[in-house]
């Protein structure tokens, strides 16, 4: 084996740009802490008229066609006059779209959003200049939006509609370890109306965001406790916390929804379940290397058995393949870094094809990237994904105070994969690391709670990020499967049962 930095870094680097919103203005709130950026439908119109030599808009009058706060999928009618008459418009939904940022494919720094619109509606005016016609509010963030009347290519009325968000629990009961959904649409962008928090009998599970889904969220929990009703409340939290005295808070208008789940009798859930993993993406070749290779799956566990296939090489020429790597700890001054191990040499054919099997390291989770080199020239780059799995976790039953032991491969180094945030009976417990252990993790606690069947379960979080940023790190991400930055990077669930404690002897004088 021989290490060391040089070769090809398979942290391919993301280039962000950051689009600060236009009507953006800045809160300080004393409470929370935080600046929240918030807007109305007012301002646009007053800078878009500036900006038109033509003259200001006219008002676009909305109002819901069934009374009742306005949620995606409501119908809203539109009605304006005094606009050029027997011509065709568009109605304009002004919005933003969101990701998160990631730099050089492992640096978490928080959130974009960039403006743009939709066209919700086409209708013509009449003889005498009125527009009067409907259209439903889209899949989109809750919060303010502006929407105009664009005719000839110019915006010429404008109205605005705030979307408030709606929460459904699926479904309602269930024996302990049932998937529960919460289902939202309409969460919105601005930092305090951006995240809420899931609390089950009035312990914090995990946060929901919907970054990058456009304001439609799914959080994933299990049902846990004894039989009978379990109440199930969500908060506003922008710090993933939940904000108890919401009725003070400056969002104080925004829904906090209550539901009651009843956990039925039976349910045997598994004692250790990888949720299914998503498709990794696998960069594109360099067209500047001479050849081609790939993987055979290109994603798996440790120790997965690859093809390795590679074209285009120099006929006949004597390689090594490096298995490129991280190494070192965040929290040490040494810090970390790239490096190289040697899996294997070759000889490629008089076609200049290889083909090879191999076993893929036991290492970090993520993407790595496997060189096939002839002396210090890079031939060509093949690529696979790591995904976190479960060894074990032992004892599966034992009485209270019992020492439990997770034991898990592949865990990543990002700073968003690098941890997996544990929760027992759906209450956080703490988070665990697998960066300095090289993807290795095994962690112990105690068995608690009365006989039955308990749930542990492990869920992707965000490790660290700027510091000026939304501070929602380390605990759980509940719409980890939809919304987590970077890869996706599944759940992993367990289950504990407890047995009654043994007898305890009298105190004998």
């Amino acid at each position: 084996m021989r290490s060391g930095h040089r070769g090809t870094s398979f942290a391919a680097a993301v280039t962000l740009r950051l689009v600060v919103p236009l009507s953006v203005a800045l809160v300080a709130t004393a409470c929370q802490s935080a600046t929240a950026p918030v807007t109305s439908a007012a301002e646009p119109a007053a800078a878009a008229a500036a900006a038109d030599p033509a003259g200001a808009r006219l008002r676009l009058t909305l109002e819901p066609v069934i009374a009742g706060p306005v949620l995606v999928g409501s119908r809203l009618a539109a009605a304006a006059d005094g606009l050029p008459p027997n011509q065709p418009a568009e109605l304009v939904w002004e919005t933003v779209t969101g990701e998160w940022l990631v730099e050089d494919y492992f640096r978490f720094k928080g959130k974009k959003y960039s403006e743009t619109t939709i066209v919700v509606g086409t209708t013509r005016t009449d003889a005498d200049g009125r527009l009067s016609t409907q259209f439903a509010v889209p899949e989109d963030f809750g919060g303010v939006h502006n929407i105009l009347v664009r005719i000839g290519g110019r915006a010429v009325a404008q109205g605005g509609v705030e979307v408030m968000p709606a929460f459904s629990l699926v479904p309602t009961e269930g024996p302990i370890g049932t998937p529960v959904e919460v289902r939202v649409t309409g969460l919105g962008w601005r930092t305090m109306d951006s995240t809420y928090v899931v609390s089950w009998d009035n312990a914090e599970v995990g946060w929901v965001s919907a970054v990058s889904t456009k304001g439609t969220a799914v959080a994933r929990f299990r049902a846990s406790g004894t039989p009978g009703d379990h109440p199930v409340k969500l908060y506003t939290g922008w710090t993933g916390h939940s904000y108890l005295n919401y009725t003070q808070a400056p969002n104080a208008y925004l829904p906090r929804p209550e539901f009651l789940f009843r956990v039925t009798p039976g349910g045997a859930p598994a004692s250790a379940v990888v949720e299914p993993y998503a498709a990794q993406p696998v960069p594109a070749g360099d067209a500047a290397m001479r050849g081609t290779a790939a993987m055979t799956p290109s994603q798996g566990p440790v120790l997965t058995p690859v093809q390795l296939s590679a074209s285009g090489l120099p006929p006949h020429a004597a390689v090594h393949l490096m298995w490129g790597t991280q190494a070192g700890s965040r929290v040490t001054e040494s810090g970390f870094g790239e490096r190289e191990d040697e899996l294997g040499a070759a000889t490629v054919d008089a076609t200049g094809h290889l083909t090879m099997s191999l076993t893929i390291p036991d290492d970090l989770g993520g993407l790595h990237a496997l060189a096939i080199r002839s002396g210090s020239d890079t031939l060509a780059v093949a690529h696979f994904t790591i995904e976190t799995s479960i060894v074990g976790i032992t004892p599966t039953s034992g009485p209270p105070g019992t020492p439990i032991t997770v034991h898990l491969k592949g865990v990543g180094w990002t700073d968003y994969d690098n941890i997996y945030v544990a929760t027992y009976d759906n209450a956080y417990m703490g988070y665990a690391c697998g960066f300095n252990s090289q993807g290795d993790v095994t962690l112990t606690f105690a068995a608690a709670g009365a006989p039955g069947v308990h749930l542990i379960d492990f869920y992707p979080g965000i490790y660290q990020g700027p510091e000026n940023g939304q501070q929602v790190y380390r605990l759980p991400q509940l719409t980890y499967a939809q919304d987590h930055p970077g890869n996706r990077i599944p759940a992993l669930r367990f289950a504990f049962t407890v047995t009654p404690s043994p007898a305890r002897r009298s105190p004998t004088n």
